[in-house]
């Protein structure tokens, strides 16, 4: 039997308009994701461009090469201005981490209330610096080929945010879909994912979260990470009728990088799967998820706990698959 038998959602990056990202199952639109993003933003093209976005249209990045990546990131501000140009500007900064990056082969000097140097490594190469300084003026001096010049608080780099003559904010890119009952099996099923995080999990304010649930934090299969968890480690959480089923930690050697992830469910077991190898398997009389319709890149509904990062590609099984072919799906 193939795996195309009991698929009931495919996501991939794929088609797309303003406002949606199509789904590949089912073809007649009842999964396609809706997108919401209130500002402009860059992505990477698969010529390895820089490329304008408009609002609510979903980003398909190549950043790194290779296949794309359906990239989510949250609301960011590049404090430097303009940022295509090397020019030495001050900045008032407060005592928070501060994400420093640019393209190029020059170099960028801090002084004043922190001192440090980043160097670049390539006319097409981003490098970026995560410090803290001390509240007060920040001053930052760019020499040599220095291009896309951006400076925002946060504990990791998001994507080149574009300045003339001030700061310019990029909105948070937010992915729902419910009303889709009908292609999850809540008695039995399986999730699988392919994402990447946008850092290691300790950077997190909160969880970075992918789920199925009711839309509410009652009944739900979530993978997330949290910044409660040691770095690079994934959480599963299954609920039925507000009652915890399953919380299982998972620990890779890279959360920023792809990895395959499995969850099966159907009544007394559950199971999930890891590039290729089963992580956790339990037969136990438990009760199965209740009334799961909808899809969030987030941790029940649209706006808790969104998820930031990468994904390749998202499945939904209306079966528990076996294990060989959870092992085929994430290998």
């Amino acid at each position: 039997m193939s795996l195309l038998d009991d698929v009931s959602i495919v996501v991939t990056p794929n088609g797309y308009k303003a406002g949606e990202l199509y789904a590949v199952i089912p073809s007649d639109g009842t999964a396609d994701m809706d997108v919401t993003r209130a500002t402009d933003a860059t992505r990477v093209d698969e010529n390895g461009l820089i490329e304008d976005v408009l609002s609510n249209v979903p980003r398909i990045d190549y950043t790194g090469g290779g296949c794309p990546h359906i990239l989510a990131e949250p609301q960011r501000t590049n404090i430097v201005f303009p940022s295509d140009v090397a020019v030495t500007q001050t900045r008032t900064v407060t005592a928070v981490a501060y994400a420093l990056s640019f393209y190029g082969t020059g170099s960028i000097v801090l002084s004043g209330t922190h001192s440090a140097t980043l160097t670049g490594t390539g006319v097409n190469d981003r490098v970026d610096l995560i410090f803290t300084p001390t509240a007060g003026s920040l001053v930052l001096t760019a020499s040599g080929t220095v291009t896309n010049f951006q400076l925002e608080v946060g504990s990791y780099a998001t994507s080149y945010i574009p300045t003339l003559g001030s700061t310019v904010t990029r909105n948070q890119d937010i992915f729902t879909r419910d009303g889709i009952g009908s292609l999850i099996n809540s008695t039995e099923g399986t999730f699988f994912l392919e994402p990447a995080y946008l850092s290691s999990n300790t950077n997190y304010d909160v969880q970075s979260s992918i789920v199925l649930s009711d839309g509410s934090a009652n009944n739900r299969v979530i993978l997330y990470t949290s910044s409660s968890a040691s770095a690079n480690v994934y959480s599963v959480l299954i609920k039925s009728g507000g009652s915890t089923v399953i919380q299982k930690e998972i620990t890779v050697t890279d959360i920023t990088l792809f990895n395959k992830i499995a969850i099966t469910w159907k009544a007394n077991e559950y199971k999930i799967f890891l590039n290729g190898s089963p992580e956790y398997s339990t037969i136990i009389p438990t009760a199965t998820p209740i009334g799961l319709n909808s899809l969030f890149f987030a941790a029940y509904n649209s706006t808790v706990n969104p998820f930031y990062g990468k994904v390749k590609q998202l499945q939904v099984y209306t079966t528990a698959l076996s294990d060989v072919q959870l092992a085929a799906l994430t290998s």
